[in-house]
């Protein structure tokens, strides 16, 4: 088995094994590999390949917008596709003016945002000592128009 296939099987088996959050973690590594490979095609003068690369891109961000929850994700799920639609025109742009740095930058800002999914997919440590176990909400609180102090827990999903 080369280096190849031993890749393959270890995707394979991470995205049967991810929870859904995982997987739009291994969408957004998708992604950005893709514009990497641009960027090396791009430089290399291979405009092919860069075709090749960002096409897969797109696609990657059709998918990532089209799982997307617009009712039970309300704002978040707006922002999100706020984001991949502005993501979509930058790299689209990058393309047209052949600008390694114009995709960087989105390489840049889909890692952060990919970071902030990985945080939402960590598991919470089971609490050890009597302190940790107090509501962690205990400390949010909103300030409604009549000024009275209310606490609040914020879930959503995209």
């Amino acid at each position: 088995m080369n280096w190849k296939e031993t890749e393959l099987s270890y995707r394979k088996a991470s995205i049967q094994n991810a929870t859904s959050v995982g997987l739009v973690i291994i969408m957004y590594d998708m992604l950005a590999a893709d514009l990497r490979r641009a960027i090396e095609a791009m430089q290399a003068g291979d405009v092919e390949k860069r075709s090749a690369e960002l096409k897969h891109a797109f696609l990657v961000l059709l998918q990532l917008e089209g799982s997307l929850d617009m009712e039970k994700g309300e704002q978040a799920a707006r922002n999100l596709s706020q984001f991949y639609s502005v993501a979509r025109a930058k790299i689209l742009e990058a393309h047209i003016k052949a600008s390694a740095p114009m995709l960087q930058r989105q390489i840049d800002l889909i890692v952060d945002v990919r970071g902030a999914w990985e945080k939402v997919n960590t598991p919470v440590a089971e609490p050890s000592t009597a302190h940790e176990t107090e509501d962690p909400a205990r400390d949010i609180q909103v300030v409604s128009n009549n000024d009275t102090h209310e606490t609040a827990v914020s879930t959503w999903s995209a």
